[in-house]
């Protein structure tokens, strides 16, 4: 029984240190951000009866497909699809909260694809010689405050749900581009020229961000180099320590060349990081003051366009 606990006891206290080893490597490899929960702005809709993270939840989809069957015009359809739309948006605040992946998924997914849906009923109504101004101005509009809501997402330290939220972008400019065909002539040049700034002020947030990435992680390259060079030179002491313990001169002068040489590969090796920790110093700033001069010209032309 003694030699039972001792094996279980080893195998929880090995299985506990392996998860705080795996951890620490995690954070140490990715960041501690991975750990930050996003949130984005209150909607002004709100949740169905079912998150996604009920296992009923296909009941709500079951609710939502009845919707669909009772709007016999595709402008009904565009406006329901754009109703759920605007459910899901509302159940990612609530999935964020709790930091549920697969219900952020589903909440994510479900945006997108709804307001995709949304403007293909809108194209078919418009093609049908309707006018659909109206209802495509609502949309246009419901899709800009949720790119504006992913911004938020897109801009946060986990990588993750960054990543995600720029795919989910990615869907509604789908949508909002197929909607802008149905808008007036005026508006629609208006929101070409809006969306173009919106991907040109995507990348240089994107450009910014990565700058900032990289100089961390050369940061902790470098710690991580200076720490194995210390762990190295301890190495090469001790061992010149025992040589001239053990009074062996021969021993004694090949630690001594060896340690003179490892010093020496250190003092390279810091040179070597202060060098590229400057460089990416001097890219993380050019990418922020490229970002600001950005803002700068959009908020000129914001101006010019207002003044009379």
């Amino acid at each position: 029984m003694r030699k039972v606990s001792i094996i279980v006891l080893s195998l929880v206290f090995l299985t506990s240190f392996g998860g705080v080893a795996s951890a620490h490597h995690k954070e140490r490899v990715l960041g501690a951000q991975t750990s930050i929960v996003p949130q984005i702005p209150p909607t002004v809709e709100g949740p169905g009866l079912l998150l996604p993270d009920s296992p009923l939840f296909f009941l709500d989809r079951l609710k939502q497909n009845v919707r669909l069957v009772f709007a016999f015009t595709p402008e009904a359809k565009a406006k329901v699809r754009a109703d759920i739309a605007g459910e899901r948006m509302a159940e990612l605040r609530f999935m964020l909260a709790k930091d549920n992946k697969p219900g952020i998924d589903t909440a994510l997914q479900g945006v997108s694809e709804n307001l995709r849906k949304a403007a293909e009923a809108i194209n078919e109504a418009q093609l049908s010689g309707r006018s659909v101004f109206s209802i495509a101005k609502s949309i246009n509009e419901d899709i800009r405050r949720k790119q504006e809501a992913f911004d938020v997402l897109e801009a946060t330290e986990n990588r993750e749900i960054s990543f995600k939220a720029k795919a989910a972008q990615a869907g509604l400019l789908q949508a909002k581009v197929r909607v802008e065909d149905a808008l007036p002539e005026d508006e629609l040049e208006n929101e070409i020229e809006d969306d173009l700034h919106r991907l040109i002020e995507d990348e240089v947030e994107d450009a910014s961000r990565s700058a900032r990435r990289i100089a961390k992680q050369l940061e902790e390259l470098g710690k991580q180099a200076s720490e194995a060079a210390e762990k190295t030179l301890g190495r090469r002491e001790e061992a010149l320590r025992r040589a001239i313990e053990q009074k062996n001169e021969a021993l004694r002068q090949a630690e001594e060349r060896m340690l003179e040489s490892e010093q020496k590969k250190r003092d390279r090796l810091l040179k070597v990081q202060e060098k590229a920790a400057e460089q990416a110093r001097i890219a993380v700033e050019e990418a922020q003051k490229a970002a600001e001069r950005f803002r700068e010209a959009q908020k000129a032309a914001s101006e010019i366009k207002t003044t009379p």
